[in-house]
C-alpha cells in the first residue's frame, strides 16, 4: 500500500482547542494511533475546516474564542441531513448543566479533563464504529416511513396504513383484529389505552414511549385523532436511541473499568443521603480508601495489569460490603445502591448508613483492610494490596458533600503517614495540616517563580584514588520566615500539583550552568549528576530541555549524568528505551538510582542504554551487620561487573561499610563518611584543597 493510499484510509480527526499544548499532545497521541489530524485554534476556524475537510470525528474544547464548543456543535448538527459526524466535547466541567447542554446540542460523547491519553485513540475508534452503525440505522429509518396503524377507540387495529419495517422485527404487521395494547408490555398497556382516549377527547396528538411485550424493542408511538371513533398510531422503533442513551448515561455516571458509580454519580447520591439523614436526625460514615503504593505496579508491570488488579479490588470491596452491613446494620430501604464508588485512579469511597458510633465505622474499616489483605492473582502475578482508609462522620465531621469527602481524604493521608495499611478518623488537627499543605503549595509556586531555591552538591568519591570525581545536585529551599524546608516536605507537594516540571527544569538548568563554570576552571574533571522525576521522564520535551540546558551552559554533554529511579525505568519500557537512546546519542550518561528497590530483571536491564547503577542507601545502611543486605550489595556489584556498568554506593557513613565496598570492587561512593552536601563555594573549596594535597604528596 502506498503512503497516499494509507493516509486515505486513516480516519480524519478535527481538533478544535485554543491551547497549543493540548493540541500538541492530542496530535502526537492520535497520529501514533493512526489518525490524520486537522487542527483549529478557535470555533470559527473549526466550522471552516469542518466544511472543507470533512473530518470523520471532531474533538471540541468548550472554551474557545469566537464560538465555544457548544455553539460549534450546534451549528454542525443544524446543517447535517442524513449522516452525522461524531462530535466529542472535551471539558473539565462535570456539572449536570454542562453535561445536559452537551447532549442537548448534539454531542456524541464527552471527554473529561484530565484526558486519559493512553486510551484516547481506542475511544475514538469505538465512537467511529458505533457512529457508523448508527448512521446506517438512521439512513434506513429515513428511507422507510414509520409504521402507521388505524385503531378504534378500544385499541383494536382494523387497518395497517403503512409498514415501516417494524412489523418484521416486532411482529406488529400481523396484528390485524387484535387489540393494539395486547402486543405491548403489560406495564405499558394502561398508559397506551389512556393515550388513545385523550387523543379522541382532546384532538391533540399524544406521544408515548413503551416496549413490545417481548421486551426487546422500544417504540415511540404518536396517537393522532382520525375521527371521533378512530386514531392513527404512528409507530417508530427507538430501540437504538434508547441503547445510545443508556451508553451515554453509563459513560457519564459509571466508571468504565470497574462498572462502579463514578465521582459524579456518587456526589449526586451523597447529596440525597445527606438530605435524608438530616431529616431522620441520624448519622452515617464516609470511608475514603486509597491503595498503598499502587503506582509501583503500574510503573513496573504496566497499566493493563494495574487495571485488572483494580477490577479485582472493586469486586472484593463489593463482596466485603455484605459482611460490613452486618456490623453497621445497614438498612437498604429507600437507598439507591450507590454505596461504593471509584473516584479515579486507585481511590474508592464508601458510604455506611446508620452507623451508631465511630467504633462501628472503625470496625467496618478493619473488615475492609482484612478482606483486601488476601493475595490477588492477576496476569500471572500475585499481589498483596493494602489500603489506607480515612473516616469522616456526618454531621460531626462535615454536613456537606465537599466537607465530608475533603475531611475523609485528609484522614486517609493521615493513615498513610501512620505507616499505611490502617485507618484514621478525621480530627480538627487534620484540617490544620491540610491548610498548612495548601499554604505550602502557594509558597512553593512563589518560590519557583522567584527562584528562591539553591543547589547543594554531594561529592561522588572514587574509591581507588579517594578523590572527588563528581557531584550530585540536590535541591534545597531556604524560606524567608520558615528557614530551611526539607525536600521531604515540599517535593511530594510539587509532584502532586505538577510543579515538579518547572522545578525540575530549573534544577537541570542551574546544575548545567554550575558545571559550565567548573569546566572552565581547575575543576574540569568533575561530572554532574541530576535527578529526573517521573513526570519529567515522560514529558514530551525532556530531551529538548536537556539539550537546551547543556547547549546554553556550553558544557561537554558527557560530563552530565541523569539519574532515573529503577521504578521509572520499568514504566513504559519501549518508550523509556527510545528516550534514553536519544539522550545517549546527545552524549549524556544515564544512571539507575535507588537500584534494588524496584522490579527490574537482568533481561530487562540489558536492554537499557545505561552507564551506572546506584545502590540504594537502604541496602548500604546495614550491610556490615545484616547478611541479607550484604548479599544483595555483593550481588549487585557482581552483576554490574558482568554488564560493564559503573556502581555508586549511596549513604556510606561508616568505615565498615567502606571496607566492604572496597573488597567487592565498588567504584564510587557518596555519603557523610566523606562529606555532607555542600553549597557550591564550599564544594569547590573541598575539591581544590584535595587537589593541592594530592599535588604536594606527588611533589
Amino acid at each position: 500500500m502506498t503512503e497516499t493510499s494509507a493516509s486515505r484510509n486513516q480516519p480524519r480527526v478535527l481538533i478544535a482547542d485554543d491551547d497549543p499544548s493540548t493540541r500538541l499532545i492530542m496530535r502526537e497521541v492520535l497520529q501514533r494511533a493512526g489518525f490524520q489530524v486537522i487542527e483549529a485554534v478557535d470555533g470559527k476556524e473549526a466550522l471552516h475546516l469542518y466544511e472543507s475537510s470533512a473530518p470523520d470525528v471532531i474533538l471540541l474544547d468548550v472554551e474557545m474564542p469566537h464560538f465555544d464548543g457548544f455553539a460549534v456543535c450546534k451549528q454542525i448538527r443544524d446543517g447535517e441531513t442524513t449522516r452525522k459526524t461524531p462530535i466529542c466535547i472535551v471539558t473539565g466541567l462535570d456539572d449536570d448543566e454542562s453535561v445536559d447542554r452537551a447532549y442537548h446540542v448534539g454531542a456524541t460523547d464527552f471527554i473529561g479533563k484530565p484526558i486519559a491519553w493512553p486510551v484516547l485513540g481506542h475511544r475514538l475508534r469505538y465512537i467511529l464504529r458505533a457512529n457508523e452503525a448508527l448512521n446506517e440505522i438512521r439512513g434506513l429509518v429515513l428511507a422507510l416511513p414509520d409504521t402507521v396503524f388505524v385503531l378504534d377507540d378500544q385499541g383494536r387495529s382494523y387497518d395497517l396504513a403503512s409498514d415501516g419495517g417494524i412489523g418484521a422485527s416486532g411482529n406488529i404487521g400481523s396484528m390485524n383484529g387484535q387489540a393494539f395494547a395486547e402486543i405491548i408490555a403489560e406495564e405499558d398497556r394502561s398508559a397506551v389505552q389512556d393515550c388513545i382516549k385523550r387523543a379522541l377527547l382532546s384532538g391533540e396528538p399524544q406521544i408515548h414511549e413503551h416496549s413490545l411485550a417481548n421486551g426487546k424493542h422500544h417504540l415511540e408511538t404518536r396517537f393522532v385523532a382520525r375521527d371521533k371513533n378512530s386514531v392513527l398510531a404512528i409507530v417508530r422503533d427507538v430501540t437504538e436511541r434508547k441503547k445510545a442513551e443508556l451508553r451515554i448515561h453509563d459513560l457519564a455516571f459509571y466508571d468504565r473499568l470497574t462498572g462502579l458509580p463514578n465521582r459524579h454519580l456518587f456526589s449526586k447520591e451523597l447529596d440525597v443521603v445527606i438530605d435524608t439523614t438530616r431529616i431522620e436526625q441520624r448519622q452515617f460514615a464516609v470511608l475514603f480508601l486509597d491503595l498503598d503504593r499502587f503506582k509501583r505496579i503500574n510503573d513496573t508491570l504496566g497499566h493493563s495489569t494495574g487495571d485488572e488488579l483494580l477490577k479485582a479490588v472493586a469486586n472484593r470491596l463489593q463482596g466485603c460490603l455484605r459482611s460490613v452491613d452486618q456490623v453497621v446494620h445497614v438498612d437498604e430501604e429507600g437507598w439507591e445502591n450507590v454505596r461504593l464508588a471509584r473516584l479515579g485512579g486507585d481511590e474508592f469511597v464508601i458510604v455506611l448508613r446508620n452507623v451508631g458510633s465511630e467504633d462501628d465505622a472503625a470496625t467496618a474499616a478493619l473488615r475492609i483492610i482484612d478482606s483486601l489483605s488476601r493475595p490477588f492473582d492477576c496476569d500471572g502475578h500475585q499481589f498483596v494490596i493494602t489500603p489506607s482508609i480515612g473516616i469522616a462522620i456526618y454531621p460531626q465531621d462535615g454536613d456537606t458533600n465537599d466537607e465530608l469527602l475533603m475531611n475523609a481524604d485528609a484522614a486517609m493521608y493521615k493513615a498513610k503517614a501512620a505507616g499505611r495499611n490502617t485507618y484514621k478518623s478525621y480530627s480538627e488537627t487534620m484540617k490544620v495540616r491540610s491548610l498548612h499543605r495548601l499554604d505550602m503549595e502557594g509558597e512553593l509556586r512563589r518560590a519557583i517563580n522567584n527562584e528562591h531555591f539553591q543547589l547543594y552538591y554531594q561529592p561522588k568519591v572514587d574509591l581507588a584514588s579517594w578523590t572527588i570525581v563528581g557531584a550530585e545536585a540536590l535541591l534545597r529551599w531556604h524560606h524567608a520566615t520558615r528557614g530551611w524546608i526539607s525536600p521531604t516536605d515540599f517535593i511530594p507537594i510539587a509532584e502532586d500539583t505538577g510543579l515538579i516540571l518547572p522545578l525540575g527544569k530549573w534544577v537541570l538548568q542551574a546544575a548545567c550552568r554550575q558545571l559550565g563554570k567548573w569546566q572552565h576552571s581547575q575543576m574540569n574533571h568533575i561530572d554532574m549528576s541530576v535527578n529526573i522525576s517521573g513526570q519529567q521522564m515522560y514529558s514530551d520535551d525532556l530531551v529538548a530541555i536537556v539539550k537546551s540546558a547543556a547547549t546554553n551552559a556550553s558544557i561537554r554533554p558527557e560530563m552530565l549524568d541523569l539519574e532515573i529511579t529503577e521504578s521509572l525505568l520499568m514504566r513504559d519500557i519501549d518508550d523509556t528505551i527510545e528516550a534514553l537512546r536519544t539522550l545517549k546519542e546527545f552524549g549524556v550518561s544515564v544512571s539507575v538510582d535507588d537500584f534494588g528497590t524496584g522490579y527490574s530483571s537482568l533481561s530487562y536491564l540489558k536492554r537499557f542504554p545505561i552507564d551506572a547503577l546506584k545502590i540504594d542507601r537502604s541496602f548500604v545502611r546495614d550491610l556490615h551487620r545484616d547478611a541479607d543486605d550484604a548479599a544483595i550489595c555483593a550481588a549487585i556489584l557482581a552483576m554490574a561487573r558482568k554488564l560493564d556498568l559503573k556502581v555508586v554506593a549511596e549513604g556510606v557513613e561508616l568505615e565498615e561499610q567502606l571496607d566492604f565496598l572496597r573488597r567487592h570492587d565498588c567504584q564510587q561512593i557518596q555519603g557523610f563518611l566523606f562529606s555532607k552536601p555542600l553549597p557550591a563555594r564550599e564544594f569547590e573549596a573541598l575539591v581544590l584543597a584535595q587537589s593541592e594535597q594530592t599535588e604536594k604528596a606527588a611533589g
